[in-house]
């Protein structure tokens, strides 16, 4: 079959109607590039909406957009804000209104947490971050709040990062697969409500700036029935894996996932694991510890404010005539076997080997656990027990050495176990007692005054989340221990009054660590991060802690100086990276490392600060924008006024540009020519060289030149 060249043009016309712009097709393909890089609007209705912008009103793209008043300072502002959060009654309506903030002016939202870190804080962050979990379908705004993962997108995990607008900048990832959201249990994709409040965190207190952070979600299902049956939830509504072949494609989706953040953030790019379950927690720590910069938050990051609390406790009891003055000197015993309570455990263990030389077997043998089956002992199955509760699972108790008493036992002609946790109390008189099962009320009165009969200052840490959670109140521990108790918890508590001493209860919060890791890592270009790193975590913690804190019973410094803990922290990591050899980056002087770090960090004020002094050295002028788009020159001279509007050209009301006028031309003296000879054939006048007379100087007319004094002048006007 033969084509005419007309059909095959008007083919070719049609085929390419149906295809995209070339404009479209290249912003995909730089948008997918593997160097990704975006093209962020500079002004307009899209950059409003972003949070990480200044709202300037002035800015030539931004005018009618915004009130034309001059821009509020951001005190100003956030004084706002906090009269509206204290107009509204749940804390979760705080939450959205403070997540509301958070996805249009990213500035305001650190701003006001800055403002007051112990007031805004528990909104952001526990305990309310837990209510907020369980609502997150009902108040999800359907706006992005990080990269959303599901099992069907192995083999394309690195496209999809790229969709995220910041690649560049990001440095830090929270990622949970929402399987253990605190205390809570199994709540799938509305677990995502933990990374966006961790990474708040990052910011607000380690420095991080907002666009350097992604809340990611990892969906391989939901096992609670009553979630995925809601209607409202957005996540996949399937049963997670439980055979070991979709067990192992879970894990090739994590090597995958590792990668794609390797090739799309770069290797540089710190990985920070949250609320994954435990054989999943534990599995993927051990995985890729050594092979990518990351950590567990709640294995290592609660086992090292955990372990600065008991450090810090030391400063109390060592003054006490029978307290512990070591590590060593302690006997513990968790209420909780699971990631934070092995992850506490197995930090004390290292710390205590580090510090007496001992082999690990000696420094863990007064390091008990109890879990949903009892005290853990050498008695379990071995091949059952999860290898994380291994080196706790001790030889109980010989029977000859049990004095039973009251005490319920399952007992042998060898050894005795005892039956609950207030029975192991009993037997193992330990000096230091820790939740982490998110049992509430486990801390019986019973079991607070057998602590205290048989310790001088018992140290009580109350650790599970939310407060509902608890496993003793702050009330609890000091009332039924006399105000001996040395008390902590995982959530706030008002202070407490016993016996006309005031007590203020310490918070064990994570906050305290996680930001000032991540801040000395990314500082310093580290390459990993070990028990090492956790460990000098605890010890700065525990130095930092006032002693007007210590005198009052708490353990942790004021939460109001969580960003000036997160600095000390942060020095210390750097400098232990180096000293071990794991950091990329070069080593400042060691007297200007702390200056240098503070000088890296964000803050909302000096944000807003460069933004307005970016625009103020930068942007265009509205005078300037209009110059540009009437193509006038800055010249000095006035001109002729013209009335009109000044944004058309020719001071008119046409909206199209007036063509630019023909040059002047002067009537020159011309000879007289016959008629005859002045009649030319249409053929040779057409064939003939066209002929401009000269024009005369003084006669030339100027158009445009004399109205451009006018149009500044009137444009200056109006703008005025």
């Amino acid at each position: 079959m033969h084509f005419s060249s007309f059909s095959i043009l008007a083919t070719l016309a049609i085929t390419t109607s149906f295809l995209p712009p070339l404009s479209i097709v290249t912003t995909i393909k730089n948008k997918f590039s593997s160097k990704n890089k975006m093209v962020e609007p500079k002004d307009g209705y899209y950059f409003l909406k972003s949070p990480h912008t200044i709202k300037d009103p002035e800015t030539a793209g931004n005018i009618g957009l915004l009130p034309r008043g001059p821009a509020q300072p951001l005190a100003l502002r956030i004084a706002n804000l906090m009269d509206r959060l204290d107009s509204l009654t749940t804390d979760l309506d705080k939450y959205c209104l403070l997540h509301s903030i958070l996805e249009t002016d990213a500035t305001l939202y650190f701003g006001t947490i800055l403002r007051d870190v112990q007031k805004i804080m528990p909104l952001v962050y526990t305990p309310t971050v837990g209510e907020a979990c369980v609502n997150y379908s009902k108040i999800h705004t359907n706006q992005p709040k990080g990269i959303y993962l599901s099992k069907y997108d192995k083999g394309n995990i690195a496209t999809i990062l790229r969709n995220w607008p910041f690649a560049s900048k990001i440095k830090v990832i929270c990622v949970t697969d929402g399987e253990r959201i605190l205390g809570l249990g199994d709540l799938g994709c509305n677990g995502m409500g933990i990374p966006v409040g961790k990474l708040a965190l990052y910011t607000a207190l380690g420095g991080v700036e907002p666009e350097g952070t992604l809340p990611m979600h990892i969906d391989f299902g939901c096992n609670v029935d009553t979630i995925r049956d809601d209607p409202l939830y957005m996540g996949l509504k399937e049963k997670r894996p439980s055979t070991f072949k979709t067990i192992q494609e879970y894990d090739e989706f994590m090597e995958e996932f590792f990668e794609a953040i390797k090739e799309v953030y770069g290797h540089d790019c710190m990985v920070q694991f949250e609320d994954f379950g435990n054989g999943n927690a534990f599995r993927f720590l051990d995985m890729f510890k050594d092979k990518h910069i990351c950590f567990n938050d709640d294995i290592q990051g609660t086992a090292s404010v955990a372990l600065g609390g008991i450090m810090a406790s030391l400063r109390i009891t060592e003054k006490l005539e029978t307290g512990a003055k070591a590590l060593a000197d302690h006997t513990f015993l968790f209420m909780g076997a699971g990631e934070a309570g092995c992850g506490i455990a197995g930090l004390i263990g290292e710390t205590i080997q580090l510090e007496t030389g001992c082999s690990q077997e000696e420094a863990y043998k007064n390091i008990w656990l109890v879990d949903s089956s009892g005290l853990v002992t050498s008695r379990r199955d071995m091949k059952r027990l999860p290898h994380h509760k291994h080196p706790f699972a001790h030889e109980p108790p010989a029977a000859a050495e049990c004095d039973v008493g009251d005490v319920a036992v399952v007992q042998t002609d060898r050894d005795c176990v005892p039956a609950s946790f207030i029975d192991a109390v009993r037997l193992l008189k330990p000096t230091t007692i820790v939740g982490v099962s998110g049992q509430p009320q486990v801390f019986t009165q019973e079991v607070i005054e057998l602590m205290t009969k048989n310790n001088e200052a018992p140290i009580i840490f109350s650790l599970s989340n939310p407060t509902s959670k608890s496993e003793c109140t702050a009330d609890q521990a000091y009332l039924w221990s006399g105000g001996k108790a040395i008390f902590a918890s995982g959530s706030p508590f008002p202070e407490v009054e016993v016996n006309g001493q005031k007590f203020r209860p310490a918070q064990g919060n994570n906050a305290y660590i996680f930001p000032g890791i991540g801040l000395g890592a990314i500082f310093c270009g580290a390459t990993r991060l070990d028990d090492l790193d956790m460990i000098c975590a605890s010890r700065t913690l525990a130095n930092l802690v006032p002693q007007e804190m210590l005198d009052m019973g708490a353990v942790f410094p004021d939460l109001k100086t969580a960003r000036e803990v997160s600095v000390k922290i942060a020095v210390e990591v750097a400098r232990g990276q180096w000293e071990r050899g794991t950091a990329l980056k070069e080593q400042p002087p060691d007297d200007k490392l702390e200056a240098e770090i503070r000088h890296s960090m964000y803050h909302a004020r000096k944000a807003h600060a460069n933004m307005f002094s970016a625009k103020n050295q930068k942007n265009p002028t509205f005078i300037e924008k209009l110059k540009v788009k009437v193509g006038i020159k800055k010249k000095s001279g006035g001109g002729v006024k013209k009335k009109g509007p000044a944004i058309y050209p020719t001071g008119g009301t046409a909206l199209k540009p007036k063509p630019s006028p023909p040059v002047a031309v002067v009537k020159a003296p011309v000879k007289a020519v016959p008629v005859a000879a002045a009649a030319v054939p249409v053929a040779a006048a057409a064939a003939a060289p066209v002929v401009v007379p000269e024009a005369d100087p003084e006669a030339a007319a100027v158009p445009v030149a004399e109205v451009e004094g006018a149009v500044e002048e009137e444009a200056e006007k109006e703008t005025k």
